[in-house]
């Protein structure tokens, strides 16, 4: 029993040891607790006050964002307001400038248009302001111009057809009538010897002579048939025949580099005589008087011939050359108002003749003198060979040459050295002269022996000759009236 009172105070302070640790224990603990809630407390008041900050600058962020958009919506809001003033501003000022269009259009450009129709060479201006060209207000523009353009031309080949036809009927009718003249004057002729009066019927004949060929080229140039039924014919004696109808015809001076009798067919004899006439009277007109005469030469190509007039004139300028080549290409439809004023209706005329028979006219080189070369071609299924006694060449033909080896024009081709039958033409069959000629006489002369006709035989010869043309200007003015003028 003394063994327990002396293990008490021990226990008692082993207890209270324990009691102690576990206070401690229960404190330190306590106290780890509270640091925790206050750490865990920072913690969260850290967090929240992030948080706090974060929304403040999301809120910020969002203000600014919202003060940005309405600034643009602001702006904006000014930009089309300032946008529609600009607008109206510009709607006027495109109005203005339609209207300084229109008016270009009526002042300047119709104008020129109307000109330009009747001169190739004479510009119409565009638009006032270049950059209208490609709009629609361009374009309108250009379509009222194409408009009229289309109605001018319409009008004026309906104007110009009605005018040639009148001009056609007009000239048949005085070519007919001169024809009676020509056989007035050839009857007069035959009635009365007084030399005086036979000297001025000649000068009345030669007058009626070149006004039937004015008259014969204006009927051609209006799409008239030339008017006369003629047979085969040497291309000398056509050459002779046309040189006998222009004024100044004594300043013509024709010569033959033929070797061999070319003929032309019937049917393009007329047309090729008012060709070569037309041509003629140009150079002799463009001629000054007392220079050297106009020079006519025959030539034989190879594609079949050729007839060259050199005049010594004023030569061509570049438009009168390019007007000519125009005329003569026939290439566009002939309007009378085209011709000018004066009209220069020969080249116009040849043009017509040179479409419906097929020959080519040039007047593209200078003359050997100065002047103008024209040169015919005469394509060779419209030559043939001359049966020189069945029909002989006239007393005004120019001769034939002996051949020789030498080339007289630089840009004509040689006749070929040929003789008789090889000449590359057909035949005309021989013929029965209309009129038997009766003997003639020899007269020795300083050129040698040249044959002279009896009274006898002139009289006959020129009585056929009469007859004949009577006849034949009766026949063409009947062919025409049955068959019309043709086109």
């Amino acid at each position: 029993m003394t063994q327990i009172p002396e293990a008490l105070p021990w226990a008692a302070a082993v207890v209270m040891a324990a009691a102690a640790a576990v206070a401690v224990h229960l404190m330190l603990r306590a106290r780890r607790s509270a640091s925790g809630l206050r750490a865990e407390l920072l913690a969260t008041a850290t967090a929240a006050e992030g948080r706090y900050q974060a929304m403040e600058v999301s809120l910020r962020a969002d203000a600014q964002t919202a003060d940005a958009q309405f600034r643009s919506v602001e702006a904006g809001l000014r930009a089309e307001a300032h946008g529609a003033g600009l607008a109206r501003l510009s709607a006027e000022e495109r109005y203005g400038q339609v209207v300084k269009e229109v008016e270009h259009l009526a002042d300047v450009r119709l104008p020129a248009l109307v000109t330009h129709l009747r001169h190739r060479h004479v510009p119409v201006p565009g638009t006032l302001d270049p950059s209208l060209t490609h709009t629609d207000v361009g374009s309108l523009l250009d379509s009222a111009l194409n408009q009229v353009a289309q109605v001018i031309v319409d009008t004026e080949h309906r104007v110009d057809e009605g005018a040639q036809a009148v001009l056609r009927d007009t000239t048949a009718s005085i070519q007919a009538k001169s024809y009676r003249i020509q056989s007035m004057i050839e009857e007069m002729q035959f009635l009365y010897d007084d030399p005086k009066l036979a000297e001025q019927l000649l000068k009345l004949d030669r007058t009626n002579e070149e006004n039937l060929r004015q008259i014969q080229a204006t009927g051609v140039l209006c799409g008239a048939w030339p008017g006369l039924a003629r047979a085969d014919s040497h291309l000398g004696d056509i050459v002779a025949g046309a040189q006998s109808r222009i004024p100044g015809y004594q300043r013509v001076q024709v010569t033959s580099q033929l070797n061999v009798p070319v003929g032309v067919v019937a049917r393009a004899v007329e047309p090729l005589a008012v060709i070569v006439a037309e041509l003629l009277a140009n150079a002799v007109h463009h001629t000054p008087q007392g220079s050297r005469a106009v020079d006519v030469s025959l030539h034989q190509v190879q594609t079949g011939a050729c007839v060259l007039i050199d005049d010594p004139g004023v030569g061509m300028t570049d438009e009168e050359r390019e007007f000519a080549a125009r005329m003569l290409s026939s290439q566009q439809s002939l309007l009378l108002t085209h011709l000018g004023d004066p009209p220069r209706a020969g080249f116009a005329t040849i043009g017509r003749l040179v479409k419906q028979f097929g020959f080519t006219v040039t007047v593209d080189k200078p003359s050997s003198y100065g002047g103008v070369r024209a040169v015919v071609w005469i394509p060779d299924h419209l030559l043939l060979l001359m049966d020189e006694e069945a029909q002989p060449m006239s007393a005004m033909s120019p001769a034939l040459r002996t051949p020789v080896p030498e080339v007289r024009e630089r840009d004509v081709a040689p006749a070929p050295a040929v003789t008789g039958d090889a000449v590359d033409l057909p035949r005309r069959r021989r013929q029965r002269r209309a009129v038997e000629q009766g003997p003639a006489v020899q007269e020795e002369t300083a050129g040698g022996a040249v044959p002279v006709i009896d009274p006898e035989q002139a009289a006959q010869t020129w009585g056929a000759w009469h007859s004949g043309t009577q006849r034949g200007a009766e026949e063409a003015q009947s062919t025409e009236q049955e068959e019309g003028p043709s086109s």
